[in-house]
C-alpha cells in the first residue's frame, strides 16, 4: 500500500486534487461509453465502481471534512449506487493513514 507523503493543505493543492479527480472520472466515462459502443447491453456497474474508487481515494487523501463527507454518504444506503456505498463505507473503519513530513 502506498503511503501518502503529505496532505494537500493550500487552496491550490486541494483544488488541484479535485480537478485531478474530475479528470479521472471523465476518463472513466469515456472508457465506459467506448466499451458500450461494442456491447450496448453493458450496465453501469463497472463505471460506478471505478468512479467510487477514484472519489474515495481523493477524499481520503484530503482527510478532515472531505473524508467526513464519504463517511456521511455511506450511512444512507438509498442516496448512492451500491458501489459508492460499499467504497465509502471503508471510511468508517479504514481511513488510510497519512505520513506528514
Amino acid at each position: 500500500m502506498k503511503t501518502q507523503k503529505s496532505i494537500p493543505t493550500t487552496k491550490v493543492e486541494r483544488s488541484a486534487k479535485f480537478v485531478k479527480t474530475g479528470i479521472q472520472i471523465g476518463g472513466n466515462y469515456i472508457k465506459h461509453y467506448s466499451k458500450k459502443l461494442f456491447n450496448p447491453e453493458m450496465d453501469r456497474e463497472q463505471l460506478n465502481e471505478d468512479n467510487a474508487t477514484d472519489i474515495y481515494k481523493s477524499l481520503s487523501e484530503l482527510k478532515g471534512s472531505a473524508l467526513k463527507i464519504a463517511q456521511m454518504l455511506s450511512m444512507d444506503k438509498n442516496i448512492l449506487p451500491k458501489s459508492y456505498v460499499d467504497k465509502f463505507s471503508q471510511s468508517q473503519y479504514n481511513a488510510p493513514p497519512s505520513q506528514v513530513r
